[in-house]
């Protein structure tokens, strides 16, 4: 069974977050079980963070268990592309991230060769130039010594052949070192030519991916210009719409100004009527107190009296006709009043 990689990127946001584990990358914002994750061991390989076992208990943990359960709604080709094409932006990133960090690689130790080889070739250098200044001491030594004597002679002899052999090992050590330097030389030049090649390639390699990717995002620059259009319509649209609603909303509030006018004036109106009917009632009870002591009266009259004069039919009949009229003005007023209240 493989082990299971202990760090993940994340692609959340258009951007790749990482490497985290999978308890911090679930608390990255955005995440959701359709987030693509990809081992740091594995990179290019992305996947959906509900495929992965490791982030299976992070995801139970995550709030909406009704959104974790209900199945995805199936991709139409627009989002199909869409995922597609993610999924190759994401492996071309990666992958120029790796090489990028191949040459990296390759140049630093470039330069570290180069450095460590001209360091060696100082070095070699300095001491072919400290076996020469010997060589040279010990031959003005050997010319300052007077042949006055034998021994001197022989010392002269002893000092010049030692120095022929110090100048031919150093002449072999100078042709050695030549050599080693040579083939550093021819090293360099052999790893020089084998990174250009290599570089060589991957830039074709990169040049046809850059091309084929700037062939889709050409394709989805002039989708997405479509779609712009399409938002630019329904933007009219909607702005069209608010101006209507804004009109309808003050024609709205101009009636229910006018009606709220309407029933302050009707309140108003209605107050009156009532204090006027107050009155009038008042007036009726008591034009009807007068009345019927007036009636009392008058059957005190026809109880005394037993007779009734004309004048008194007359006044009797005045009297009944004014009550009739009194008692219709006020029907009529009550009748106009429960009308006016059915009204409000």
């Amino acid at each position: 069974m493989p082990e299971i990689p202990s760090r993940y990127y994340a692609y959340t946001k258009k951007s790749i977050r990482g490497p985290f584990t999978p308890r911090d990358i679930t608390q990255l914002p955005g995440f959701s079980k359709n987030t693509l994750v990809c081992p740091e061991n594995a990179i290019g390989q992305w996947r959906e963070a509900a495929l992965e076992n490791v982030f299976h208990n992070y995801l139970d943990a995550l709030p909406g268990p009704g959104a974790q359960t209900k199945p995805k709604p199936p991709l139409n080709a627009a989002q199909a592309e869409g995922a597609a094409l993610r999924s190759l932006l994401e492996k071309g990133i990666t992958k120029n991230a790796v090489l990028e960090n191949e040459v990296r690689a390759l140049r630093r130790e470039h330069d570290h060769e180069k450095k460590r080889f001209e360091e060696e070739s100082r070095k070699k250098d300095s001491e072919i130039k400290n076996l020469v200044e010997k060589l040279k001491r010990s031959n003005e030594a050997a010319r300052g010594i007077l042949p006055e004597h034998p021994s001197w002679e022989t010392l002269y002899k002893t000092l010049k052949k030692r120095s022929e052999e110090k100048l031919f090992e150093a002449t072999q050590a100078l042709s050695e070192r030549t050599g080693e330097i040579i083939r550093l030389k021819n090293q360099m030049q052999s790893i020089a030519d084998s990174y250009g090649t290599y570089k060589r390639k991957n830039s074709e390699d990169e040049a046809k991916k850059i091309s084929a990717i700037e062939t889709q995002i050409n394709e989805l620059k002039s989708q997405l210009e479509e779609k712009e259009m399409i938002v630019l319509t329904l933007n009219d649209n909607m702005s069209s719409l608010l101006c209507k609603n804004e009109e309808f909303q003050r024609i709205m509030l101009d009636e229910r100004h006018d009606y709220e006018e309407q029933s302050k004036k009707f309140c108003g109106e209605i107050g009156a009527l009532r204090s006027e009917l107050n009155w009038k009632n008042q007036e009726t009870i008591k034009i009807r107190e007068e009345l019927a002591e007036t009636l009392n009266r008058l059957k005190e009259f026809e109880a005394v009296e037993h007779i009734k004069t004309r004048e008194q039919e007359e006044l009797y009949g005045v009297l009944h006709s004014k009550i009739q009229i009194l008692t219709g003005y006020f029907e009529n007023l009550e009748s106009r009043v429960k009308y006016i209240f059915k009204k409000a």
